[in-house]
This record gives C-alpha cells, sequence and structure tokens, in this order.
C-alpha cells in the first residue's frame, strides 16, 4: 500500500496517525503564515533595509542607487525642487517592489516547506505510534485458550513502554485466573463426581444382590446418606465461595468476638481427629460486613485448625483491635510445614501433601473461601508456618474503631 492510498484511506476513516499529521502541519502553517505576516508588515512599515536594492533614507539625504528608475538623483540634497517627491516615489516603488518579490517567494518557501512538513509529520507520526500497532497484533492474537504472548516492548521507556508493561502485567493475572479457573473446575467436577459414583457402586452393588435383607439395605441406605452429606457439604462450601468472590451485599456492625465465639462452639461439635486442647482470647473487634460470612470465615479457621492437627495438640484462637484493623488470628500445632506451600493452601481443593484427599474430612474449600470472604470485606489474610510445626493464621478487617 502507497502513501498516497493509506492517505486516501485514512480521509475516509481519519486514524490517529492522521489527525496528528494534520494537528502537525496545522501547527507548522500557523507559525509559517505568522512569520510571513511579521516580516511584511515590518517591511511595509519601511523599517525594514534592503541592501541588496541599494535603498538608504535620512532626514538629510536621499539616496537612490538603482538602474529601474527613470530620472535618477544621485546626492540630490533635500530642498531642491522635486528632489523629496521624486525620492518618495522612488522609495515607495523599490518598497512595493520588494513586497511582490517577498509574497511570491514566502508563498512559495511557505507551500513547499509545508508540503515537506506533511510528508515529516506522516513519517513522525507513523514511527511514534509504531508500539500501538505492536500492542494491537499482540492483543488481536490472543484468546482464552492462548493468553501466553506478550507484547514485550523494546525501545526507550517512554508511555508507550509503561503502557506495554501495564498490559503484559494485565495478561499475567489474566492468565493465571484463567489457569486457577480451569483448575478449580476440573477439581470441582472431579469432587462432585466422587460421591455420586460411590453412592452409585453402593446402589448397584445392593440391587445385584436378590436376597439382600433389610440390614443390607439399611447399612446401603445409610452409606449414601453420608455421601450425600458430603456433596452438600462439597456445594455449600462451592456457593460460599462464589457468594465471598462476588463481594458484600449487606453490611452491619459486627464483632469478631462474638462471631468468633459462635464458631468454636460450632467447630466444637464437629467430629476431628483427636483430643485438641484449646485456649481463646476475644477481645472486642468490630467490623463492618456480612455476620453470616464473617462467622463462616471464623469457623473455617477453626475448624481448619483443629482438623490439620496432631494429638494432644493445641489451637490458640485470638481477635483484637490495633489502629485501624481488627484482627482474628488462629494457630495450631501440626505438622511441619515448609513456608513455599503456604500460599498454595489458599488455592481451592488443595492441601498440604496433595490436591485432593478423600481420606481426611473436608473438601479443601476452607481457607479458600476465608481468602475470599476476607477480600471481600476489603482486608488481607496472612498465613506463616509455625515453628515446631502446624499453621498460623491472620485475618485482619478494617476496623469501625477509628484510632
Amino acid at each position: 500500500m502507497t502513501l498516497a492510498t493509506r492517505i486516501w484511506d485514512g480521509l475516509h476513516q481519519p486514524t490517529v496517525r492522521l489527525r496528528l499529521t494534520g494537528l502537525y502541519a496545522a501547527i507548522f502553517a500557523v507559525c509559517g503564515v505568522a512569520l510571513i505576516a511579521i516580516t511584511l508588515g515590518l517591511t511595509a512599515s519601511g523599517d525594514v533595509l534592503f541592501p541588496g536594492l541599494g535603498l538608504s533614507l535620512s532626514s538629510r539625504q536621499v539616496v537612490i542607487a538603482t538602474q529601474d528608475l527613470p530620472g535618477t538623483f544621485v546626492g540630490s540634497q533635500i530642498g531642491e525642487p522635486g528632489s523629496i517627491q521624486v525620492a518618495q516615489a522612488a522609495a515607495n516603488s523599490i518598497r512595493q517592489k520588494a513586497l511582490d518579490d517577498l509574497y511570491r517567494s514566502g508563498g512559495i518557501a511557505l507551500a513547499t516547506t509545508l508540503t515537506l512538513a506533511v510528508l515529516l509529520s506522516w513519517l513522525a507520526a507513523g514511527r511514534v505510534l509504531a508500539p500501538l500497532r505492536s500492542i494491537t497484533s499482540t492483543a488481536k492474537r490472543l484468546t482464552h485458550e492462548n493468553l501466553r504472548d506478550r507484547i514485550a516492548l523494546e525501545g526507550p521507556r517512554d508511555e508507550l513502554h509503561d503502557l506495554a508493561d501495564t498490559l503484559d502485567a494485565m495478561l499475567d493475572r489474566l492468565s493465571s485466573a484463567f489457569d486457577a479457573q480451569r483448575r478449580f473446575v476440573s477439581n470441582a467436577s472431579h469432587e462432585l463426581r466422587t460421591p455420586l459414583t460411590r453412592e452409585r457402586a453402593l446402589v448397584d452393588v445392593t440391587l445385584a444382590d436378590p436376597h439382600a435383607s433389610v440390614a443390607s439395605l439399611r447399612a446401603m441406605a445409610e452409606r449414601v446418606r453420608v455421601a450425600v452429606d458430603e456433596q452438600e457439604r462439597l456445594i455449600d462450601g462451592l456457593l460460599t465461595l462464589a457468594r465471598g468472590e462476588r463481594g458484600i451485599e449487606r453490611f452491619e456492625i459486627v464483632d469478631l468476638a462474638e462471631v468468633t465465639a459462635r464458631a468454636i462452639d460450632a467447630a466444637e461439635h464437629v467430629e476431628h481427629p483427636a483430643e485438641i486442647r484449646m485456649t481463646k482470647t476475644l477481645e472486642p473487634a468490630p467490623v463492618r460486613g456480612d455476620p453470616e460470612l464473617l462467622e463462616r470465615l471464623a469457623f473455617n479457621l477453626v475448624d481448619n485448625a483443629l482438623t490439620h492437627n496432631v494429638a494432644g495438640g493445641w489451637v490458640d484462637v485470638r481477635t483484637s483491635t490495633a489502629g485501624d484493623s481488627a484482627t482474628l488470628s488462629v494457630g495450631n500445632g501440626g505438622r511441619l510445614m515448609p513456608p513455599e506451600v503456604v500460599p498454595v493452601l489458599f488455592e481451592p481443593f488443595r492441601r498440604h501433601g496433595t490436591d485432593r484427599t478423600g481420606a481426611r474430612r473436608g473438601n479443601g474449600l476452607g481457607l479458600s473461601i476465608v481468602s475470599a470472604i476476607a477480600k471481600a470485606h476489603g482486608g488481607v489474610v496472612r498465613a506463616k508456618p509455625g515453628v515446631a510445626g502446624g499453621l498460623e493464621v491472620v485475618v485482619a478487617l478494617p476496623s469501625t474503631i477509628q484510632g
């Protein structure tokens, strides 16, 4: 495509490049016209000396040295008959000729330089906007299945380079989000399919026995009921996770100490693998949020600390307010945990040592729900492994107490 073709196409659908070219050319044209106008104004006022024309005027003497004027007077003194009129006529004639020449040469120079300015502006605008074409080309190639491409813009660190780096960082986040979503869907499908498969197997085995007794049928029904309860907990966890990620629909003044106390009572009535010693220090910690979600947050932390523990272990629960933050801290004893696995625990269906484990109670959604609820309330979750084992999780939420 030639330059003329691009310009013609741009006239029908103006591009940024064409608009920049027009802007640069307009600025140059205005400046050129202003320069010529100033020059012509000064020339017309007689304040400009033209050495090439040999014109010099003074209050005492008029000297005219030109071959283009008839009746030339050389060194005519002011006061001689007709000398002033002739000198003025000659000066006016020379000035008019100079103005005509200046009009003509100025117009030619302006037209020539304006044409050159348009071409140079077009090339300069294209060079400046080249990174945008690279960004657009990369964006057109991207799909939900292909988020690995990056702009990786080279060149000077200017605004366009910053834009490209920002878009690359956004693509990194999108890629991570899509990967997490695919992993979540895959794991959720597995977790939902496993109880269904178990239920179907139980029912098929029992029905295949033509002499099945009432006791065997009852045992099958009880085992199916356990699988149904497991499915119900999983679906409830998925709904809570989705609700937390969607955001808060109602805000109330909630004391973390109160909802944590209720969560501890509920968690203590759930079967856990070992006798656990629990200590609690619940100081007032008022926040604004959804009381049901905050109680679920506290329950998941306490239940997780009780479930993933060791025989004769401990759990310590604390609530407090410091500055503009209300905190809920839950620590427990347990196995030693490498620091690098801690962030993974807050992803759905992840546990220490395995992605999905059916041997222990739970579905691996507890801490991911905690993270989603905390984020929906404008808070943060920090976790670190204990020195002697276990995990310490601290949730910090904006407090309603202005310190």
